[in-house]
């Protein structure tokens, strides 16, 4: 079986599905195209967007689906239908603090701008780190799901890491079993 994940030249929305598919040591080709390419590119996809992934022929779009389905094919969803949607539950939790996010990673070069987008950022991102600390604490301490790793706990450090490489790092002020599980998974 041949995939082929397309993506932009950066982890933005695709870098889920690069962590699953590293994590399950799966074959496959991470095809990253440059800005320049895109014009040309975007136009003849499904839905003009990227993250694509390619199995045997078959197209599959959008970026939480592609992940979706990979953490379903490598045993990554959890082992019950609780735990699988506990899994959803932290991921879309995750998603929305990554929408936020994305403006602040896509300013670095203009100081002003990503001071600003930080802190709109942070106003959705520091409740919401608090919010998954105690969703982890009352499953356990361990993992976001199941008590078992899922693709919950590969995106939350997906997510961390955007995090810090913004400067937000105090969105996980009194984060510790956030904190610690990041680590784990890193």
């Amino acid at each position: 079986e041949m995939m082929t994940l397309l993506y932009f030249n950066l982890p933005g929305r695709a870098e889920i599905s690069r962590l699953i598919l590293a994590y399950a040591g799966a074959d496959f080709e991470d095809k990253r195209i440059e800005f320049s390419e895109w014009p040309k590119l975007k136009p003849t996809l499904p839905y003009n967007q990227l993250p694509t992934l390619d199995v045997d022929g078959q197209k599959l779009c959008q970026s939480m689906t592609v992940a979706r389905f990979l953490a379903n094919k490598y045993n990554l969803t959890g082992h019950s239908a609780a735990s699988k949607a506990q899994a959803d539950e932290v991921c879309d939790a995750l998603k929305d603090m990554q929408e936020k996010l994305f403006p602040v990673a896509l300013n670095r070069n203009n100081p002003a701008v990503m001071k600003e987008k930080l802190a709109e950022a942070l106003k959705v991102c520091t409740p919401g780190f608090a919010n998954l600390e105690k969703r982890l604490e009352a499953r356990g301490g361990q993992f976001m799901a199941g008590n078992t790793l899922t693709w919950a706990d590969l995106f939350l450090h997906n997510v961390v890491r955007m995090l810090t490489m913004c400067g937000g790092e105090s969105a996980l002020a009194g984060c510790y079993k956030i904190k610690n599980l990041n680590s784990r998974v890193a």
